[in-house]
């Protein structure tokens, strides 16, 4: 029984010892994986060490899938994102990126970038993505005010843009040219030009739960194609949903009122889903503006004319050349 029992008592100090092994090993293992996500997230405007003072620093020196947290405050850059990150700000209300007129504030040249909680004014183009290469970028809960152009997507496709709010820019609020897939929902847009231009084969993107106040264009699709606009609220301007040389578009469900000229106005655009609609006090509910002349090709006769006329001048030709 001794024997047994000095046995039992030294398998249990084993098992004490490598549960001791194994706890170490998972704290120091934690402390790790904490300290390497530590340093995957940086600080811009605050006041303790390691805080950068502009957002371009932070993000040439951050880590690929990082996050940035950006501190309340003005920030006058122009700002190029050419990784996957999370760019975040405190509060859209005071966080600020201020452009200076040039072509961009932020420029996205990248996939998988999250940019969230800022009001991003004064620029050329608020926010700009392009290249067939950078997609599945999610541009959500700002503020993108007096610019020329609030976002622009230049052959960029499977895209987010939600819950923004998109005032008083003075061209566009989002054009898309050539851009596929993209999703536009839940965002605000006050008194913009042109709310929503969808522009040059930008097909199959869905516009959906947008409210548009004031703004004299609401949503223009122009050579755009199977795309699904339907549950906006579109009220008080020039236009509400204007199609032209576009087509296989559904226009349907939206809430459609007091606009100065049409609800929906249709140019060279007959086969679209255009029912049912809400419609209140528009000028015109439905409008269809005057098609394109037609130009008819020659028939057959005036093509048979013309080829026996130019067959007997080239014989005449071949004639002339052996008589000499």
């Amino acid at each position: 029984m001794q024997g047994w029992s000095n046995i039992l008592h030294k398998i249990f100090l084993v098992a004490i010892f490598f549960i001791l092994i194994f706890s170490f090993f998972n704290i120091f293992l934690n402390v790790e994986i904490c300290k390497a996500n530590d340093e995957n997230i940086l600080y811009v405007g605050g006041t303790g060490i390691g805080n950068y003072s502009t957002i371009q620093d932070a993000i040439d020196n951050s880590l690929n899938n990082g996050t940035i947290y950006v501190y309340n405050g003005t920030y006058y850059e122009n700002i190029v994102i050419n990784k996957s990150i999370n760019l975040v700000g405190l509060d859209k209300k005071s966080t600020f990126i201020k452009g200076d007129g040039s072509l961009f504030i932020i420029l996205i040249k990248s996939s998988w970038v999250n940019i969230t909680r800022f009001t991003i004014e004064n620029g050329r183009v608020g926010v700009y993505i392009t290249g067939p290469d950078y997609s599945y970028n999610n541009i959500i809960d700002n503020t993108i005010l007096g610019n020329w152009e609030g976002i622009r997507l230049q052959n960029s496709s499977n895209n987010k843009l939600c819950n923004n709010i998109i005032n008083d820019n003075a061209n566009f609020g989002i054009v898309l040219y050539e851009s596929n897939n993209n999703l536009i929902t839940t965002n605000t847009f006050i008194d913009d030009y042109m709310a929503i231009f969808l522009g040059r084969w930008s097909d199959k993107n869905v516009i959906s739960g947008n409210n548009f106040t004031g703004n004299i264009f609401g949503i223009n699709l122009e050579y755009s194609f199977n795309n699904l606009i339907h549950n906006n609220f579109i009220a008080n301007g020039t236009r509400g949903i204007s199609l032209s040389s576009s087509k296989d578009n559904n226009a349907t469900n939206n809430i459609i009122k007091n606009n100065d000229n049409s609800g929906i106005y249709l140019s060279n655009s007959d086969e679209n889903i255009i029912l049912p609609n809400t419609f209140s006090n528009n000028y015109q509910d439905i409008k269809k503006g005057s098609k394109p002349p037609v130009i008819k090709t020659p028939g057959f006769e005036i093509l048979f004319v013309i080829c026996a006329i130019l067959f007997v001048f080239i014989l005449k030709k071949k004639t002339f050349k052996l008589l000499l």
